[in-house]
């Protein structure tokens, strides 16, 4: 499923910084029935994310595309 990401903040070691750009990604789909299944979905959000901007992400908000 594809998901529009934006509102990204990124940081490093001392510093948060937010991102301008937005990225669209697909995500595959997940049950989402459990607190572990939806922990697990956002967890391959975020790694899908990481690898899209090359960044070390804190925070991100999200909407099906």
């Amino acid at each position: 499923m594809l998901y529009r990401f934006y509102d990204i903040v990124a940081e490093n070691d001392e510093t948060e910084y937010s991102l301008d750009k937005e990225y669209t990604l697909d995500i595959p789909e997940h049950d989402m029935s459990t607190a572990v299944e939806r922990q697990e979905y956002l967890g391959k959000m975020f790694d899908a994310l990481i690898a899209a901007t090359g960044c070390n992400i804190s925070s991100f908000s999200c909407d099906p595309s």
